[in-house]
């Protein structure tokens, strides 16, 4: 038995995030990466979009080459079979470094956050699931291999570990940030490494800087970013995904173009910023990433001279758009939970722009999620954790998500629904 639980109005704004900005990548996946207009990236892009000697390290799955990662990777190591060849046999990785480092303003792909950073990769974990001994592993190693930035998009709940404690602390002091995912647990349970001390924890936000259902909150999670990014690897074109996988992605690569600007600041220095300067959102302790407020707050935003001031003619009125009675839309959030087999669908009507949509279930990677239009049949990506998620630019008109699973026999599977579009006003 599904429930249909509440339909929350969050913004009046149709169309882009954010007016158009100085720097627009012509990369071919740019006009739908929403999410980088939504933390002011482009005009932090006017300052630097990188330097390759800011190292972000990965500790991760493994990172594959990529055309799109040309150039963007440092020698790492692979904890999981002990070599110097830090494969990706699971793809988590590689996508996580392309919302990081994927080269901007190539002409194909993406544009990942600090174009010209290196990316050092660390595999120690071959499917997600990782042992605390071997994170503290791979985290020592980037340290001692000159990392300025430590990314980990990888999450356990339960309890403090001694040894992972005890590297995170070690990289601290050593004046490596280290960024970590908060996790999709959508409860304050803390989850680990995010909830040591010093860390940078990350969680996920939508286009009206609200937690998404599916983000850990609470007092131990520092950051946001929005939590659905475009991401690339070896087997898919660019497409959109969802989760707090990718969040601390966001923040790191960020922190990379700060210490592309000024790398003689301190970690310390940089999270400050990074904080000081996060637009508000509750259930977090500072808020979502601003960018280029981070890069005015410490000074590295160019002084631009006074232009002369000039007569011009009075602005023409701006036109009014009016709306057919009873077809105003808004955006909202539509929310389902409950249980169900094998299968079910929900059919929407919503107008023009983006429709986006994430179901969280148990053993998400045995079901498909698809969006059924009138043109053609759109499928997600495949899920990452327990997130299956979507994105798309829509016509107006009535769209029917389908939901199969695999493997979940007579069982009740539990499931939560988000879906995130222009509704009609005042529609149920």
């Amino acid at each position: 038995m599904r429930r249909f639980l509440l339909a929350v109005v969050a913004t009046l704004i149709l169309g882009d995030v954010a007016a158009l900005a100085a720097v627009q990548p012509n990369d071919p996946a740019w006009h739908e990466q929403w999410a980088q207009r939504q933390i002011r990236l482009p005009d932090a892009w006017e300052i630097t979009t990188g330097d390759p000697g800011i190292v972000i390290a990965l500790i991760d799955t493994g990172v594959n080459p990529i055309p799109d990662l040309e150039g963007a990777l440092v020698p790492g190591w692979d904890f999981v079979e002990n070599d110097a060849e830090p494969q990706d046999t699971q793809s988590h990785g590689t996508r996580v470094a392309s919302v990081i480092a994927a080269r901007g303003n190539n002409g194909i792909g993406m544009a990942g956050h600090c174009w010209r950073c290196s990316i050092m990769p660390v595999r120690v974990s071959a499917g997600g699931a990782v042992s605390a001994d071997r994170l503290a592993a791979g985290i020592r190693f980037a340290v001692q291999r000159g990392a300025r930035i430590i990314n980990v998009s990888l999450t356990r709940p339960g309890l403090p570990d001694a040894v992972e404690e005890q590297a995170i602390r070690y990289a601290i002091d050593s004046g490596v940030l280290v960024v970590a995912s908060a996790g999709n647990a959508g409860t304050e349970a803390p989850q680990y490494p995010a909830a040591y001390p010093g860390v940078l924890s990350v969680g996920g936000t939508d286009d009206s800087d609200t937690l998404y259902f599916w983000s850990s909150r609470g007092p131990w999670v520092g950051l946001t970013a929005p939590g659905c990014h475009m991401v690339l690897d070896a087997t898919i074109p660019p497409g959109t995904i969802c989760g707090t996988s990718f969040t601390p992605a966001a923040v790191s690569g960020v922190a990379g173009l700060i210490l592309s600007r000024n790398p003689s600041l301190t970690s310390y220095q940089v999270a400050g910023a990074l904080a000081a300067t996060a637009r508000p959102v509750p259930g977090v302790a500072w808020g979502r990433l601003d960018a280029y407020a981070a890069f005015q707050w410490l000074g590295l935003v160019p002084a631009v001279p006074s232009a002369p001031a000039q007569t011009s003619a009075p602005a023409a009125p701006a036109a009014r758009t009016v709306s057919a009675p009873g077809q105003r839309f808004s955006r909202q959030t539509r929310f389902e939970t409950g249980t169900f087999k094998k299968a079910f669908r929900s059919t929407f009507r919503v107008g023009r722009g983006r429709f986006e949509t994430q179901l969280v279930t148990p053993r998400a990677r045995e079901c498909s999620l698809s969006l059924r239009t009138p043109q053609e049949l759109i499928l997600a990506l495949p899920a990452v954790k327990n997130i299956l998620s979507l994105s798309v630019q829509v016509a107006a008109g009535r769209y029917t998500l389908d939901i199969r699973c695999e493997g979940a026999g007579a069982r009740n599977r539990q499931f939560s629904l988000g879906v995130i579009a222009n509704f009609p006003r005042g529609a149920p």
